[in-house]
């Protein structure tokens, strides 16, 4: 499948992107550090979590490298120049995309993701 991940990592590259094995691994590592990240009710002190976090954030990255094919020097700049929340939401975004889900169903998502926050702040 084509991926370009622009809108994410402002670096305009479409990739040929085969879900191979060792990248849904990698994508399943991610997935499970991110829910990890969110799992308010393990005790954990606050170096783990710190630890916890730089590991998914490498993880993160190593994925985005391998699906994109990006370079080192790409990294670097998407590393100096995206916002964490943005990088995120690129990773998510390459996770649906090799989950089967095309960019108009994904588009289609966040618009309603974006409405329902909306919603939430004006109703407060």
């Amino acid at each position: 499948m084509k991926i370009n991940a622009k809108n994410y990592f402002k670096i305009n590259k479409t990739a040929n992107v085969t879900p191979t094995n060792n990248i849904i691994r990698l994508a399943t590592k991610v997935q499970i550090g991110m829910l990890e990240s969110q799992d308010t009710e393990k005790e954990i002190t606050e170096l783990d979590a710190i630890k916890n976090d730089l590991e998914l954030q490498d993880n993160m990255a190593d994925f985005v490298q391998r699906v994109m094919k990006y370079t080192d020097q790409q990294m670097e700049t998407i590393n100096d120049t995206i916002s964490f929340e943005r990088f995120g939401e690129g990773v998510g975004y390459l996770i649906m995309r090799l989950n089967g889900i095309s960019d108009a169903d994904i588009k289609l998502s966040e618009q309603k993701q974006r409405k329902a926050i909306k919603d939430t702040k004006s109703s407060k």
